[in-house]
Order: structure tokens, then sequence, then C-alpha cells
């Protein structure tokens, strides 16, 4: 995905080949907007059980992997403990943890930014969010740091998924503990929340309480650590846009958007045909992977005008697919965006210059559906 010439593959497709049975994968890959879309928001026809299809489970019932009427019930139940309000809330607490983590980098020049901030200010966030212990930020960070550097070549040896599953129980069960720690409480943290939260008298189940928890810190901080070190990256190759932002700060908000649109941090939605479909002129068999290119999506020029421009006024939340679309866009999107939004303040409060040192050991992450950094070295300059 650092590779620029992937993008003129990306238009070469939309124009020619918008729906393409991948080689590799087998998966049949939507390449335009308003196709993705469709495949996005038609949970009858593209169903998001992709056990269906194969795929490992956790022993978990996953809202990302469920269909309605199953998951708009769950959803709901989790949008009691989701309200505007209760993320709005969370503003001091972002705040307090991005500077304690600035602060220790304190009289440094040269930092990892994603070691050393990008992971470690949404970890930190989250287990405040969700009320669990400070201590604990190393054992999360630990599980978090092992799923993304995992290499193809690991990924391919025999034995992984096991040592994959592993890991996971290895997270599910600290979390099972702490959700019936919190079952009856009167805590304000997000698990007591979730472990006591209802829609109509109904409940979730213990096993839906621990896969949410789960999801949220695994997805919610990855999303989150790539979008921060992505912000970083794209301000830094664009310095006008950067030095818009910086002083008028008002703009932050459309510069994250149009870091989702121009890097979106996970770059497929996935789903399983449940019949036959044509999408563009293409039939599609059923029991098929269908996968909607979200990097593709969010440059085509037949929604979005002058689509490879990185344009930090643009308006573009509701329409691209950073955070996914349709049933399942992501439901901590707005966590998500508030982190990112108050620490790119906070970075720009507490540095004069933050440079991209291009000459530097910069990694991209290795797990093919997610666009971000391994390792982006930077050069600070205190403000």
């Amino acid at each position: 995905m650092n590779d620029p010439a992937i993008y003129d593959w990306y238009r070469l497709m939309r124009d020619e080949h918008p729906v393409h049975r991948d080689p590799l994968t087998g998966w049949w890959v939507v390449y335009r907007y308003a196709d993705a879309r469709h495949v996005l928001t038609n949970p009858g026809t593209f169903s998001s059980e992709m056990h269906r299809m194969g795929f490992p489970e956790s022993g978990l019932e996953s809202l990302p992997q469920m269909d309605p009427p199953r998951h708009t019930r769950v959803r709901q139940i989790l949008s009691t403990a989701f309200t505007p309000g209760s993320i709005a809330a969370y503003e001091p607490q972002i705040i307090r943890v991005t500077n304690e983590i600035v602060d220790e980098l304190a009289g440094r020049e040269h930092v990892d930014l994603v070691a050393e901030l990008a992971y470690t200010v949404p970890i930190a966030v989250i287990l405040e969010i969700l009320g669990l212990p400070a201590e604990d930020r190393v054992l999360f960070y630990d599980w978090a740091r092992k799923v993304m550097s995992v290499t193809p070549e690991e990924m391919a040896q025999e034995g992984y998924l096991e040592a994959l599953g592993e890991l996971q129980q290895e997270a599910i069960s600290y979390l099972r503990a702490k959700v019936r720690e919190r079952k009856g409480g009167t805590g304000d943290d997000m698990l007591t929340r979730l472990a006591n939260a209802e829609l109509d008298g109904e409940r979730l189940t213990e096993d839906e309480t621990v896969n949410f928890a789960n999801v949220m810190f695994a997805g919610g901080h990855i999303s989150t650590t790539m979008t921060i070190a992505n912000s970083v990256d794209l301000l830094d190759l664009h310095p006008d846009a950067r030095e818009a932002v910086r002083a008028d700060r008002t703009l932050i908000p459309s510069a994250v958007e149009e870091v989702l649109r121009h890097r979106p941090p996970i770059t497929t939605g996935l789903r399983a045909s449940t019949r036959e479909v044509e999408i563009a002129g293409v039939t599609v068999p059923e029991n098929q992977h269908v996968a909607a290119s979200f990097c593709s999506a969010n440059r085509d020029e037949r929604q979005f005008p002058d689509p490879e421009a990185f344009d930090v006024q643009r308006q573009s939340e509701g329409r691209h697919f950073g955070f996914g679309f349709g049933t399942h866009h992501c439901i901590g999107n707005a966590l998500g965006r508030l982190e990112t939004r108050l620490v790119l303040n906070v970075l720009f409060d507490r540095f004069q210059q933050i440079t991209v040192d291009r000459d530097g050991d910069i990694a991209w992450a290795v797990p093919p559906q997610m666009v971000g950094f391994e390792r982006l070295p930077v050069h600070l300059k205190p403000a």
C-alpha cells in the first residue's frame, strides 16, 4: 500500500474491470463506490456471517460477523453505551492521557511515532474507558504487537491459526473475568455499562459483552493507531495542508475525514454472497467471498471530485468508507475520530515541528487488510 502505482491500478480496475475475481484469494473484488456501497448495505444478499465460508471462529458470536435481525438487536443494546454524550465525556481523559505520554518524550528529538504514541495512546484510552487497570497496558500492548507484527511467512506456517487462537483466548479469558466482576455493578466505566446494558428489558449475554469488549480493544485501537500515524504522515507529505491545519484548528475534523478517505485504515469490507447476484454486469455465484475495496471506492471520481488530491477542506464525512459503511459501520467510529482529533491538537500544541524521517526505519504494517505503519520515525521540535 506504500506504492502510489496501486492507485493508478485501482483507477484502471474501476474503469475496465469494476468487479474482478482475484486469482490469489478467489475473492470477487468490487472497486467502484456505488457497487461497494450496494454490497455493504444489503445484508440479505451479502452476508457478514463469514464462518459459513470457513473463516475461523473465536468461540464467541462476533458483532462484525452477525446479520440482521440478530445484529440489529445487539447493536441497539450496545448503542446505549455509545451515546454522543458518553463519547464526548471522554475528551478530558483523552487529552490527559495524550499529554502524559507526550511528557515521556520530553527532551527527545527522534522517536518512533507508532510505538511511542500512536499505539500507546489508544491502548491507554481504551483501558481507561473500559475501566481496566493502567498497569495492564503492557499486557494489552504485547497482545496487539503480536497480532500486528505477524508476517505473511508466519501466517503460512503450520500451527499459526492455533497460536493466534491461543493468543485470542488469553485476551478473552482476561476480559471474561473482568466482565463477571462488573455484573450488577454501578460504576461509570464502559465495561460496567456494557455488562449491565439493556434495551426493553433485554441485556447482552456474558459472551456478547466479552466479545464486544474484545472487538472494541482489537478493532477500535488498531484503527485509531493507523489513523493517528497516517494523519501525521499525510500532513508531513502535504506541508501546505499541515500549515493550514496548524493555523486553523477548526480544520482538524475535516482533515481527519480526508485522512480516512485518502488512506482508510482497513482496506476491505468482506461479505459472503447468499445467492447468485449480478454486480456491474458481472455474475457472482452463491457462497462466494465478495470484497468491497475501501481504498478504491474512496478514490472513485464518480463520487469524489479530484479524488487523488489531499484536501483538508473536503467535506466527506458520512460518505467515505474510512470506518466501513452501512449495517457494520464501526460502532466505535465516534471515539476513534475524537481520539485522532484530540491527539493532533495536542501534538500541534506541544511541538513546533513534527517531521517524518524519510531516511529512517519506516515500516508499513504487515497485515494485508490494514493500511498504516509498523514503524514511523519522526523528528520532534518542541514548541
